[in-house]
């Protein structure tokens, strides 16, 4: 069987960001258990910069790419494209194709697709995400204003190249159910779910833990994410006050590429907030993070907070009872079915400051959720989503012979 499989998400750097580390971890994995099917790997163009996969030296693969992206590359003009240019796979004799990303455009007739659906945040939470901040009357600002309002339309079509597609693969039971109500007409059975798994931390290095212990942190509340309304920040931040009336030395870590970024209005807001407080200098704005910075954050952390209203899937829970760190989160979306009985489990938007104090004075409840974690993050593995992934392909190019 010949497997087609586009990895244009990964290029330019994307390969340890959302869907890019999504198909890196899928594709080693793939690599463990396939040395029988040979896939073929589509890049946008012939010299674009695609990543190290590291994958196993049995594994069968070879690459093609598309035209390229032409002006897309040219500084001041690539802001006026809104996709990339489609990639023509039915010359390839592929008996099917795993498209990772809908955003990136195919053009086939005959050739079977097998997408993957991560949410359906920017349809749900439409007025939020619609608004622009432009920071300025720049060109580049007006000129991407326009171009968001043009985007939005062209992602409303995304949404309907489910519908041709052989089968869907959802991350979640929740976007599965968004799908299927967000997009009628979509045959229920097409749509199977698939888990994610939380990728393994790296050992602690001896850089990753100087940067963080120049911290000065001793007792803290660690947050690792993007600084978007939806996440629940700013709330979370103005709980601190009540958090602090009884465990008043307590800290807080947020993480996260954008949370020091000015440009976003929500990290923004979150500084505006923190400024405000009592105990400004307990909180900890620290951007980005490497691997291993982020496991040292996971395994120090008192609990790790995530008050997110909504996610496809919640991998930062995971990824945290992996480490052996107590989480709290929500009770909506996603998020029940990643945490399980391995976290604590709030309705959604009620203040979380109650129950960060309950586990600050309760030893023995985070010891409980440490073990209960750990056992919850067991049942999700790379494998296991490697193995369901090579069965959905298969039965997709079954159907076309």
């Amino acid at each position: 069987m010949r497997i087609g499989v586009d990895l244009r998400s990964l290029e330019g750097g994307a390969q340890h960001r959302g869907i890019g580390r999504y198909a890196s971890e899928l594709l080693y994995s793939l690599s463990e258990i396939d040395q029988v099917n040979e896939y073929v790997f589509f890049t946008s163009a012939p010299k674009a910069k695609t990543p190290d996969l590291k994958l196993h030296g049995r594994f069968k693969y070879s690459n093609a790419a598309g035209r390229g992206d032409g002006l897309r590359g040219v500084k001041y003009i690539r802001i006026l494209y809104i996709t990339p240019r489609p990639i023509s796979i039915d010359k390839y004799n592929l008996d099917v194709f795993f498209h990772i990303d809908t955003s990136q455009p195919l053009q086939t007739r005959k050739t079977p697709i097998v997408s993957v659906v991560y949410d359906l945040i920017p349809y749900i939470y439409k007025d939020l995400y619609q608004h622009v901040h432009l920071g300025g009357y720049t060109p580049g600002h007006l000129i991407g204003y326009s171009r968001m309002r043009l985007k939005w339309r062209v992602m409303e079509g995304w949404l309907q190249r489910y519908k041709k597609d052989a089968r869907i693969i959802s991350i979640s039971e929740h976007t599965k159910k968004d799908l299927l109500n967000y997009v009628p007409g979509i045959n229920a059975k097409k749509v199977i779910v698939i888990p994610l798994a939380a990728g393994k931390l790296p050992q602690i290095d001896k850089n990753s833990k100087d940067a963080m212990e120049k911290l000065g942190l001793k007792q803290f509340l660690f947050y690792v994410g993007g600084a978007d309304p939806r996440k629940g920040l700013v709330n979370l931040a103005s709980t601190l006050e009540k958090v602090w009336e009884e465990f008043p030395d307590t800290q807080i870590v947020f993480a996260g590429k954008e949370i020091n970024n000015t440009e976003v209005p929500e990290a923004v807001k979150l500084h505006k907030t923190i400024a405000n407080l009592s105990k400004p200098k307990q909180v900890r704005l620290i951007g980005f993070v490497s691997d291993g910075e982020l496991a040292w954050l996971y395994k120090n952390a008192v609990a790790f907070v995530f008050p997110s209203r909504y996610e496809g899937f919640g991998l930062p829970i995971l990824e945290a009872m992996q480490a052996g760190c107590p989480v709290i989160t929500y009770d909506n979306s996603s998020l029940p079915e990643v945490a399980g009985k391995g976290a604590m489990v709030l309705k959604d938007g009620l203040p979380m400051n109650k129950a960060i104090c309950k586990l600050l004075g309760d030893s023995e409840l985070r010891r409980k959720l440490i073990v209960n974690g750990k056992k919850q993050a067991a049942k999700f593995t790379w494998q296991y989503t490697a193995e369901q992934t090579l069965q959905v392909l298969e039965s997709a190019a079954k159907e076309k012979s």
